[in-house]
């Protein structure tokens, strides 16, 4: 793979919008893959705008027509902190999405923290997901994905060694993120690649040069990670507000 593929690419006016074409969407295709295999299968991101996400999927009228029943949820990253921490990307989940939908907590698959051993929970991790994935078609369903500034997604950082993960890992220990906490535990690009749909939200215009070199800029991976997306016969989409989206040219989206 040497050159990044031109997704669908969504822009909305503002954040609130992209919630709601964010929230649109993931019901049409989890109706139609519940219709299909009896089953949802999606890998939650952290961060603010997949907060608001998912708060808007808590309300009526996606409280009511998804089919959480029949949704697995699992998670493409974590920090390294216990799941009551306020930084945990489970925590936040829970409280904007979990305590208020009817999803089954046996199909809610938090990434561990508990061995006290950043390898050890990832490689557990790993098998985790691997069986859940097993258990059906092989892959997610949905992969929700934001950016960061730098480039990065889930908690692949630029020049990071997770980014050289092999192929068949599917989880990974991060050490050294150059954000905190420095340590935490992230599917691979292999792993979310595995995916019918990659769906990537961003929103702000702190993360419209990201945006640009991302979507627009030469094919460099270990400076922007999110690159990397690129699934598999799967559909790719970024859904972007007009302050994110301001360095695209015009083009885009016509």
């Amino acid at each position: 793979m040497n050159s990044y593929r031109t997704p669908e690419i969504v822009i909305a006016p503002d954040a609130i919008a992209v919630q709601m074409i964010a929230a649109e969407h993931i019901l049409t295709l989890a109706q139609a893959c519940v219709a299909a295999t009896g089953r949802f299968v999606v890998a939650l991101a952290g961060g603010s705008t997949p907060q608001g996400l998912y708060r808007r999927l808590a309300q009526a009228p996606f409280l009511s027509q998804m089919p959480w029943e029949r949704t697995w949820a699992v998670w493409g990253d974590e920090r390294y902190v216990p799941h009551t921490d306020p930084a945990s990307n489970y925590r936040m989940a829970r409280e904007a999405l979990l305590d208020y939908v009817p999803i089954p907590e046996q199909q809610v698959a938090p990434i561990s923290v508990s061995a006290g051993d950043l390898a050890v929970d990832a490689a557990h991790y790993a098998r985790q997901v691997e069986t859940l994935l097993a258990a059906g078609s092989g892959r997610f369903d949905l992969v929700l994905l934001g950016i960061g500034s730098d480039g990065h997604t889930a908690s692949l950082f630029p020049d990071n060694p997770a980014l050289d993960a092999p192929e068949d890992i599917l989880a990974i220990a991060v050490e050294a993120a150059p954000k905190p906490p420095p340590q935490r535990i992230s599917l691979t690009a292999a792993a979310l690649n595995r995916s019918n749909q990659a769906m990537f939200l961003a929103t702000g215009s702190d993360k419209a040069a990201a945006v640009q070199a991302i979507l627009r800029g030469p094919f460099d991976p270990c400076q922007f990670p999110a690159q990397l997306i690129q699934p598999s016969n799967g559909a790719l989409t970024w859904v972007l507000d007009a302050a994110a989206a301001r360095l695209l040219d015009e083009s885009v989206g016509e």
